[in-house]
C-alpha cells in the first residue's frame, strides 16, 4: 500500500470525523433517553418534525441558524488567527445595544437607511468592545481568554442595569422601548418569523470565505501561525491582532443587531439564549472554515428547534439539545486525537516497512554478485 494511499485515507477519515461524531452523539443520546423511559426513535422523530417538518418549522430553524452562523463566524475568525475570543456573547449584547440606540432615535424612522445604520451600529459596538482585550493583549500581554470571558459578565450586567433604569420602557418588566418599524428587518416568508437576516448571514459567510483569500487575510493568518516569522517578514503584529479582534467582535455585534432588528424588536435581558457561547463549539466543529461553520450552525439550529418540540410533546428538557451538542464536541475531540496520533504512527510503520523492502531489493543483487 503506497504512502499516498495512506495519506488519502487519513484525509478522508479526518473529513468524516464530524459525521461519525454526530452519529455517535445521537446513539449515546438515545441510550440516555431510553434509560429515562423515553422511546429514542419517537423522540428523534419529533426532533426532525419539529425542526424540518413544516414550512413554519423550517423557518424557525433558519431563524436560529442566522444567529448561530454569524456568531460562529465571529469566533472562527479569531480562532483562525490563533486568538481565543470567548467573549462573543458580550459582544453580541453590545451590538444589540448599538442597534437599539439607533432604532429608537430619529434616524430609526428613515425607511431602508435606518436598517443599514442599525446593522452598522451593531458592528461598531461589537468591534469596539472586542478591542478592549485586544489592546490589553498587545500593550500589556494580558491573555485574551481571561479578558473576553470576564467581559461577558460586564456586558450582561451593564445591559441589565440599563434595562432596569436609563432605557427601561414603561411597565414592570425590564425591557427597552420597541425600535421603529422602519428599523426592523423585513420578513422573507409571510406568516413566519424568517427575516432578511438570512441574507445578511449568507453575506457574512461569503465575506469570511474570501477574507482568507485576500492579502490582509493571509497576513492575519500568518501572524497567528507564527508571530516570530511574521515579525521577521515585516508584518505589523499589533495591527494584525487589532484587526482580527475588530472583525471578530464586529461579526458578534452584527449578530446582536440582527437579533434586535429581525426577531425581538426591543432589547431584553435574554435576547440571546447563549448563542455567543455555542458559537465557540460551532467554530471548533466547523474547523474555522466558513462552509463548515454554515453546516454546523444549521445542525445545531435543528437540535435547538427540535428540542422545543420534544419538550412540548414528551416533556424532554430543552437542555437535551445542549447535551447532544456537548456529546458531538467530545466525540470530535476523540476523533481528532485518533487522527493525529494513531494514523501518523501507522503511516510511519508502513513507510519504514517499504524502505526496508526497498533496501533488501537493492542489496540482493550485490550479495549474489559477491557470492559468485
Amino acid at each position: 500500500m503506497s504512502t499516498t494511499l495512506i495519506l488519502g485515507k487519513r484525509l478522508s477519515f479526518k473529513h468524516i470525523v464530524p459525521f461519525l461524531s454526530g452519529g455517535l452523539a445521537f446513539l449515546v443520546g438515545g441510550i440516555i433517553l431510553y434509560a429515562a423511559g423515553v422511546d429514542p426513535l419517537e423522540a428523534y422523530a419529533l426532533l426532525i418534525k419539529g425542526s424540518l417538518g413544516t414550512t413554519r418549522a423550517i423557518a424557525d430553524t433558519l431563524v436560529k441558524t442566522i444567529s448561530l452562523l454569524i456568531s460562529g463566524l465571529a469566533v472562527a475568525v479569531a480562532f483562525k488567527c490563533r486568538l481565543w475570543n470567548i467573549g462573543a456573547e458580550g459582544q453580541l449584547y453590545m451590538g444589540a445595544l448599538g442597534g437599539l440606540l439607533v432604532g429608537i432615535a430619529v434616524v430609526g424612522m428613515i425607511p431602508v437607511v435606518s436598517v443599514i445604520i442599525v446593522l452598522i451600529a451593531g458592528i461598531a459596538f461589537g468591534a469596539m468592545f472586542s478591542l478592549v482585550p485586544a489592546v490589553l493583549k498587545v500593550k500589556l500581554g494580558v491573555s485574551e481568554i481571561i479578558v473576553t470571558v470576564l467581559l461577558n459578565f460586564v456586558a450582561l450586567l451593564f445591559i441589565s442595569y440599563l434595562l432596569h433604569g436609563p432605557i427601561k420602557a414603561p411597565g414592570f418588566l425590564p425591557y427597552s422601548p420597541d425600535i421603529f418599524p422602519e428599523s426592523e428587518l423585513p420578513i422573507l416568508i409571510d406568516h413566519t418569523r424568517l427575516h432578511a437576516g438570512l441574507i445578511i448571514a449568507g453575506l457574512a459567510a461569503i465575506f469570511v470565505h474570501f477574507l482568507w483569500k485576500s492579502k490582509i487575510g493571509f497576513e492575519l493568518k500568518s501572524v497567528g501561525m507564527n508571530i516570530s516569522a511574521a515579525r521577521y517578514a515585516g508584518m505589523n503584529i499589533t495591527k494584525s491582532i487589532l484587526i482580527t479582534m475588530a472583525i471578530s467582535g464586529g461579526l458578534a455585534g452584527l449578530t446582536g443587531a440582527v437579533l434586535l432588528a429581525g426577531v425581538q424588536h426591543r432589547l431584553i435581558e435574554g435576547i440571546s439564549p447563549g448563542y455567543g457561547f455555542i458559537a465557540v463549539i460551532i467554530a471548533l466543529l466547523g474547523r474555522e472554515n466558513a462552509l463548515g461553520v454554515c453546516l454546523v450552525a444549521f445542525f445545531f439550529a435543528v437540535l435547538l428547534a427540535g428540542s422545543e418540540s420534544m419538550y412540548r410533546t414528551l416533556g424532554i428538557p430543552v437542555a437535551f439539545a445542549q447535551t447532544l451538542q456537548a456529546l458531538v464536541l467530545v466525540f470530535v475531540l476523540i476523533g481528532e486525537v485518533f487522527t493525529r496520533i494513531h494514523l501518523p504512527r501507522r503511516i510511519k510503520r508502513v513507510n519504514e516497512a517499504k524502505l526496508e523492502d526497498h533496501g533488501k531489493q537493492i542489496g540482493a543483487p550485490a550479495e549474489r554478485g559477491k557470492g559468485e
